[in-house]
Order: C-alpha cells, then structure tokens, then sequence
C-alpha cells in the first residue's frame, strides 16, 4: 500500500470513547483523497465517520488521541447512463483505516474495506449519493469497531510496562503535556490503567498544577505591563480559566487580591472577576484525566503524523 502522509492538526481531531471499553479515545480525521472529491461531498464524508464513532459513545474530548479513524475513498469504476438527463454511476470502495499515531505498534492497526455506490445526476451528486449509503448501523463497521477497541486494550494489557515507563520519560524531562497524552490514551478498562491508578493521578494532579503556574504567570504579565482596568480584564481571562482542583491557590489568591486592591484604589470600585469555586481535590484518576484533557484543549494545535 502507497504511504501517504496525513498531517493531523489538533483542531481537526475529534476524540470518541466506546461505552463497553470505558473511554478507549480514538480520533476521527478525514483527509484529501488520493482522487480529490468534491467538497460538498468530503464535509458528508466527515459527517458519515462522525455518526460512525457516535454511535459508539462520544467523549467531547479534543486532544491527543493516539489512534484514528481515517476514511479513503477509491473511485472504482465510473460511468455516464445516456438518460434524460444523463446520470453519473460512480462505484467506489471505502477503506476505514484505524492508524496508530505512535511507533510501538506501526503505521495502521486495522483496517476494513466496503463498497459504495451513487447515482446522481452529476459527478457531486453520484459521491453524496453513495456516501450517503454509510450507516452506523451497518454491521460491517460497526464489528470493526468493535475488533478495533478490543485490540486497543489487548494492546495496552500486553505494552503496559512500556507505556508507563515512556510517560515517567516524559515526565522526568518535564514534558508533563505528552506524559499525559500517553497516560490519557490508556483505556481506564485495562488492568494497566488500574494497576498505575495512583501513579497517573500524580501525574495528573502535577499537570494540572503546571497549568495553573502558566496561567499565573501569563496573567501577572500581562498586569504589570498594564496596571489598568483594561489590564485587569485581560489578566483575569486567565486567571478564570484555571481549574480550581490545582494545587495554586495561594497564589491565584495572592494576586487576585493585588488586583482587587488597585482597582479600588482607581474607580473606587470592586473588580468582580468569577473564578472557579471547587472545594475538593481531585483523589481519583478518572476525574483527573477529564480535567486534564479539558485543560489541554486550550493548548497551541499540535501535529501529528500518520503513515499508510
């Protein structure tokens, strides 16, 4: 099979769980094909996978999934019907390619084929036609999700070991971000991820409060170079979106209350920022890996490479 190299920018990866695996992420990304489509026909193609993954449980999730769903469409055989008006027949085969964005396990982890066919009454309207025929109902995708989520975790049960040791890695570099993406992607199904609970929420709970620092700072920037009421808005939209389960309050308080005072001091006024109130911390894993992937989301877009 051709390699071809697919770009994957963060924004364009959506990330799915499968309820019967409990949070096995898996990323959808539909890609130019090898015979450009047109682009009417490409967007229902997205739709299509989307209704795919859905079907099984959608996370809301945006980022760093390691596998993905990758459609590829090949135009197998075309022909016009001289009919009044004359319409296009467009027989086509679907690949589904699930690709494994690390090296451990290779370029694709599986792969499924079906064929389509459309009729319309020009070439846009044959492609919508026959992607239109995808249904999630279908058992042909529907068993090979199933296949595909079953051998995500047989994967994760026989590399635990390796997982955990590259995101301690990751970690003693102070790549805390891709330590996480590593342990996020372990399905909380596994014995992997029960075995290393305590470990990963550590882990966790160290992102979290990395990300707290960053906002600080990036706050306490911007409000000495503009001690103003227009400074002061800017600061706070960071300082709003730090999760309050970090471990930074003293600080976050610290500077809030310097702000608060200044502003007082110039209009006479309170500053009447909303930050987030949570009293708990976070003591169990699972909750911590949602926090922490809601927090990345807000990261710079990351790429990604897959070859196939």
């Amino acid at each position: 099979m051709k390699k071809i190299l697919l770009t994957i920018s963060l924004f364009s990866a959506l990330l799915i769980y499968a309820q019967e695996n409990n949070d096995i992420l898996i990323g959808v990304y539909v890609p130019q094909q090898i015979e450009p489509i047109p682009s009417s026909a490409h967007r229902l193609l997205g739709t299509r996978m989307l209704q795919l993954v859905t079907a099984q449980g959608i996370s809301g999730n945006q980022y760093s999934p390691r596998f993905f769903l990758v459609p590829r469409i090949a135009v197998l055989n075309k022909e016009v019907l001289p009919t009044a008006p004359p319409r296009v027949v467009l027989n086509l085969e679907l690949t589904l390619l699930v690709g494994d964005g690390e090296k451990e396990k290779g370029n694709y982890f599986q792969t499924e084929y079906i064929n389509l066919k459309g009729v319309g009454q020009n070439e846009n309207k044959a492609y919508i036609s026959a992607i239109k025929t995808i249904s999630p109902r279908n058992k042909v995708f529907t068993d090979f999700l199933e296949k595909t989520k079953k051998e995500i975790v047989t994967y994760y049960e026989q590399h635990c070991d390796e997982v955990k040791k590259k995101a301690e890695a990751l970690q003693a570099r102070d790549s805390l971000d891709q330590a996480v993406t590593v342990l996020a992607n372990i399905p909380l199904s596994t014995s992997c991820y029960e075995e290393n609970e305590e470990d990963i929420r550590k882990i966790y709970q160290k992102a979290l409060d990395q990300d707290c620092t960053r906002k600080i700072n990036e706050a306490r920037a911007l409000w000495f170079a503009d001690q103003t009421e227009k400074g002061a808005r800017e600061a706070g939209l960071h300082l709003a979106k730090i999760e309050p389960r970090a471990w930074c309050k003293d600080e976050l308080n610290a500077l809030y209350d310097e702000i608060a005072s200044r502003i007082r001091d110039l209009s006479d006024k309170e500053w009447n920022l909303k930050l987030k109130k949570v009293d708990a911390r976070v003591e169990s894993a699972r909750e911590s890996r949602e926090l922490i992937l809601k927090s990345l989301e807000t990261r710079p877009d990351k790429i990604y490479h897959l070859r196939y």
